[in-house]
């Protein structure tokens, strides 16, 4: 029995109802197959690596991949045993968890709204599209740094599989070097690291004057290379700091 079964729909009908929901679930950085085995799952309430895969279409191998990512970005939990079960989080905790962090993304941006043209300054803040785009713009934040590098980010492996060498050379050179990221994930090379649950965003600030905030899956970028920006960006960074040393 597959979803066209269970939500009694035809096949159009389904693919156009799973479209809307896989939209909004690719903004809270899910992929395809993540976002088909989290409805599935739903739908079941539990379910094997198996069953989800029969359920939602997809080879098992992959639905047992996805299973375990939202289990690492907390959508679902497991069970000890063979084979192991999977649960959905309940929706209200994600829904609470989604919403703040939203919410702290749009306090930055509130934080600097407005600030450069009350001061009669143009607003320089540049859109970077595609992820090979906003990966190479890291690269040269981080080759530019001097003395401080904070990365805050859900999409550590892409940007370790991309620019370790460069995480390698900035610390060599002295420069301060912190990465937040979500648990289990290996880092680059670094002199502090955080892990932090939920991270919805990628923000990246070097030495406090050039600033970016991108999407999840780092196909899109606001990129500003002007220090009034940066540095209110880097202080707010620095308060989630303080935060995450205290707790």
């Amino acid at each position: 029995m597959n979803l066209i079964d269970v939500l009694k729909l035809d096949f159009n009908s389904l693919e156009e109802e799973y479209r809307t929901i896989a939209s909004v679930l690719e903004k809270l950085g899910l992929s395809d197959y993540e976002s088909r085995a989290l409805v599935s799952l739903i739908a079941r309430n539990h379910g094997t690596a198996e069953e989800i895969a029969d359920l939602a279409r997809m080879p098992r191998t992959s639905a047992y991949k996805a299973l375990q990512s939202l289990r690492d970005k907390e959508f679902v939990t497991s069970s000890d045993g063979r084979p192991t079960i999977f649960h959905p989080v309940s929706l209200n905790e994600v829904r609470e968890r989604v919403l703040g962090e939203f919410e702290d993304t749009f306090d930055k941006l509130e934080t600097i709204r407005g600030m450069l043209s009350e001061k009669g300054m143009p607003q320089l803040v540049y859109t970077i599209s595609t992820k090979k785009s906003v990966l190479a713009k890291i690269g040269e934040m981080l080759d530019a740094s001097t003395r401080t590098f904070i990365i805050s980010t859900p999409a550590i492996h892409e940007v370790r599989g991309e620019h370790a060498q460069r995480f390698k050379e900035a610390v060599g050179r002295g420069v301060e070097v912190v990465i937040i990221t979500e648990p289990m994930y290996k880092v680059p090379e670094c002199t502090r690291l955080y892990r932090k649950r939920d991270l919805l965003a990628t923000d990246v600030i070097s030495d406090g004057e050039a600033a970016m905030i991108a999407s999840p899956d780092l196909s899109l970028c606001g990129y500003s290379d002007n220090p009034f920006i940066a540095s209110h960006l880097d202080n707010f960074m620095r308060i989630v700091i303080d935060k995450l040393d205290t707790s």
